[in-house]
């Protein structure tokens, strides 16, 4: 098949789980056969690139500052790009990740007789999104052009379904196995907890996170917290200064590092910690698990579908609705649990196997299915 893939940023030029699904994704479909061309953006001059995960045309992003001030991000001005594209490219299927280049690439879907399939990242509640820029207009528009959309959790189907009357696949999102080797030997030296997160985004709970593990320390004197992620300082600020000298000390802030960073800091943890609101999947989750580090999760988006086997992790209750957990004693205690748990020898094989489900060879076939209409596609359980 001739597949184009389409997402406003990519992989290196931005690092989040969407842009690493997609390389991974070109990867998984040329090592099948399959053409692939992966249609995104980039800063500077557009670029073609002949890669071993097929072609990638990067466009050159159509945005200034200036139109920051009318709430116009670069990717409103990525559809524009897609069309370009879209009309010179021959495709079978168009696999689109953002609404906006889904929403233009359903333009085209007839005239170009591609199959088009859009995968909903996105808690996409309708009045979330504002209406100039018509992002609530593109969202709607993109899942009544596709002929199939996929989403990684129930979660995120429910809410499709409820407010735009379409029932998504649910696909989880897969990972490379090889990239994150299970950790081998003795336990770590200390204690040692491990937040990834955007920490710019209040959502993610570092605010409570930090008053929790302040609880942890009065029980757990030599546990370290390790904090992997962007972190404007003057979020940093916010949420060290409170803190008591002795347990500020424990707080190692790392920064973002380098993508070979993300094994080697999920092998040297006892526990992952994610205290988000509103995640639609939680990738963080089966990465440390392919490590064979167990995990503290909110009960709340899509983690407590991931988080089904309790040898593997700790769910707390958040106690809110709202941008952000309030139950910093819980998520206390669901720190003190996991490290009891990490200790256990079975947990790491627990949590390696945990992984296994969520290798590209196991979920890989199910996105291929998604693009042929003579096929059933089946949920993932």
């Amino acid at each position: 098949m001739r597949v184009v893939l389409t997402h406003p940023f990519c992989w290196p030029y931005v690092r989040r789980g969407s842009e690493r699904f997609i390389a991974e994704l070109a990867e998984f479909l040329t090592q099948g056969g399959h053409h692939v061309v992966t249609v995104s953006s980039k800063p500077g001059p557009k670029v073609v690139e002949q890669t071993p995960t097929g072609v990638r045309i990067l466009h050159r992003q159509l945005w200034t500052p200036l139109l920051a001030k009318a709430r116009i991000t670069p990717m409103h001005a990525f559809p524009l790009s897609v069309l370009n594209s879209l009309k010179r490219l021959d495709a079978d299927v168009v696999h689109c990740l953002g609404y906006l280049d889904a929403w233009a690439a359903a333009r085209l879907r007839k005239r170009r007789g591609y199959r088009l399939v859009y995968q909903v990242t996105g808690p996409v509640v309708p009045h979330w999104l504002p209406r100039l820029p018509p992002d609530r207009y593109a969202v709607r528009g993109a899942i009544a052009g596709a002929d199939v959309c996929i989403s990684h959790s129930r979660f995120v189907a429910g809410i499709v379904r409820q407010y735009y009357g379409v029932e998504p696949v649910v696909i989880p999102v897969p990972i490379r196995l090889e990239r994150f080797p299970v950790k081998d030997g003795p336990a770590p030296p200390r204690p040692t907890l491990l937040c990834m997160a955007a920490f710019n985004e209040r959502r993610k709970g570092v605010r409570v996170l930090l008053r929790a593990f302040e609880l942890v320390k009065q029980r757990v004197p030599e546990a370290l917290l390790r904090l992997s992620g962007h972190m404007p300082p003057e979020v940093e600020r916010e949420v060290l200064e409170p803190l008591p000298a002795a347990v500020r000390r424990d707080v190692e802030v790392l920064g973002v590092g380098t993508v070979d960073d993300l094994p080697r800091l999920y092998r040297e943890a006892s526990v992952t910690i994610l205290p988000s609101m509103w995640e639609a999947y939680g990738m963080v989750l089966v990465e440390s698990w392919a490590s064979g580090t167990p995990v503290v999760a909110t009960n709340h988006g899509g983690l407590g579908e991931l988080l089904t086997d309790l040898g593997t992790g700790v769910l707390f209750d958040p106690q809110t609705e709202g941008q952000e957990t309030t139950n910093t004693a819980d998520l206390a205690d669901a720190m003190v649990t996991a490290l009891s748990l990490a200790s256990e020898p079975a947990t790491r094989d627990r949590c390696r196997k945990r992984a296994e489900g969520f290798s590209w060879d196991v979920l890989g076939p199910e996105y291929v299915r998604t693009y042929k209409p003579s096929e059933a596609v089946v949920n993932s359980p």
